[in-house]
């Protein structure tokens, strides 16, 4: 996510990729790339420019990179597909409005602007197939299956979200809609499987978990009854829990089941209420919270709800190993 930093550290952006392995920074200088467990620093990249997002694709060796802060390292309105491994551009996509985000997978590369969504091949010389009108969408919310040819994005309509099959012959009328919420959206956020989307209003108060195939409710999660601003939102890799991240110093766990129910595991207070990215752990019970301010924490919990931080490293600190 490209956000706001009220820290001086110079990071523009902080991003996982698709497994939760790895997360991605791009600061004022360039690129850097972390493994989640253990962490440590695999890869960093000086431009002497700044990048403000970074798009991971799993582990492999191409990276979509956005240009950003006071000096970017790339025009704002162009993706630029670095290939690692040579240490080269791999390709580009240039559209007409500054980029706001970018999703990867094997075969596409998704844009987003403020209030559109493009879908290019990905290949050497990429060809547009689709683009979406949107709301406006400052914090370019989209996310994007990477098993089935599922993306999910605003509709033009506030709170409602578009559920589209982008698939090599899938035409517009695959598109479904879904009203998720009465105010405008903050997290859009699959599963691994893209079978569910957990979606979160700007009021921060209810999760709200919709299946994908049937656009059926299906788990209503309150986080609090006060007005937050909810950072992240994260299934675990079997989609029975799913951890929630706040300017409210808190990370909520929630357990879903079969029976269409929920309830609150437990809540961790966090130190700072900087912008997070959360995700699971490899083992039960465990959650990795990643803020903006350059910290990492491990926070574990047991069977009587009972959580404490486990680990605390500042990975800015850190260089490649």
């Amino acid at each position: 996510m490209g956000i706001t930093n009220p820290t001086d550290n110079g990071l523009l952006s902080l991003s996982l990729n698709q497994d939760k392995s790895c997360f991605a920074c791009g600061d004022s200088t360039g690129i850097r790339i972390f493994n989640c467990e253990p962490l440590k620093q695999l890869y960093s990249h000086d431009f002497r420019r700044g990048v403000g997002h970074v798009e991971m694709l799993f582990r492999c060796c191409y990276l979509a990179l956005v240009g950003g802060g006071s000096l970017p390292a790339f025009p704002c309105n162009k993706v630029v597909v670095w290939e690692d491994q040579i240490q080269k551009v791999a390709c580009e996509v240039e559209v007409r409005k500054p980029v706001l985000g970018v999703k990867l997978k094997r075969d596409r590369i998704v844009v987003i602007v403020l209030d559109e969504v493009y879908v290019y091949t990905f290949e050497p010389e990429p060809r547009v197939l689709y683009s979406y009108s949107t709301c406006e969408n400052p914090t370019a919310l989209t996310d994007m299956s990477t098993t089935t040819p599922l993306l999910v994005i605003p509709s033009v309509d506030k709170g409602q979200i578009c559920l589209i099959n982008i698939g090599d012959d899938a035409p517009n009328s695959q598109m479904r809609l879904i009203p998720a919420h009465t105010s405008s959206l903050a997290v859009l956020t699959l599963n691994m499987q893209g079978t569910m989307v957990a979606t979160c209003s700007e009021k921060g108060t209810l999760i709200r978990i919709f299946d994908t195939c049937t656009c059926l409710l299906l788990y209503e999660l309150r986080r609090g009854t006060q007005k937050a601003r909810v950072y992240s939102v994260a299934f675990n890799q079997r989609s029975t829990q799913l951890c929630v991240t706040s300017d409210t110093k808190t990370l909520h766990i929630f357990s879903l089941d079969t029976k269409q129910k929920s309830r609150s595991i437990t809540k961790h207070s966090l130190p700072t209420s900087v912008p997070s990215v959360c995700c699971f752990g490899e083992e039960d019970g465990t959650v990795i919270v990643i803020t903006i301010a350059g910290f990492y924490y491990k926070v574990r919990w047991n069977d009587k709800g009972e959580s404490v931080k486990e680990e605390q490293f500042k990975f800015t600190a850190m260089k490649d190993e």
